[in-house]
């Protein structure tokens, strides 16, 4: 069995590669998902890549707080990790 993976998450013309690690305790791979509050990554129309985790953006939902669970989170299939913000509010400038 590899001990490694990748996968390519790929949304409106991006895409952000993740390496699995397989760990030999729990039999299973884990994800090493990038930081995108320590290196913020936008698509070309800008929006926003984000870790389902993220709790601290003033629009997510009220009952869970994380993007996760927002209305505004586009990941490419369910239950990513990663995926973008579609809130226009939050969309960066393209130039």
């Amino acid at each position: 069995m590899a001990k490694t993976m990748k996968r390519r998450f790929c949304l409106y013309g991006d895409s952000v590669e993740v390496v699995f690690k397989f760990d030999d305790t729990t039999n299973r791979y884990f994800g090493e998902y990038p930081d995108f509050d320590l290196s913020p990554r936008s698509t070309p129309c800008g929006k926003q890549w984000v870790n389902a985790t993220k709790d601290d953006c003033e629009f997510a939902d009220s009952k869970y707080n994380d993007c996760g669970s927002c209305q505004y989170y586009k990941c490419e299939c369910d239950g990513d990790l990663i995926g973008v913000c579609e809130n226009a509010q939050l969309r960066k400038d393209v130039k």
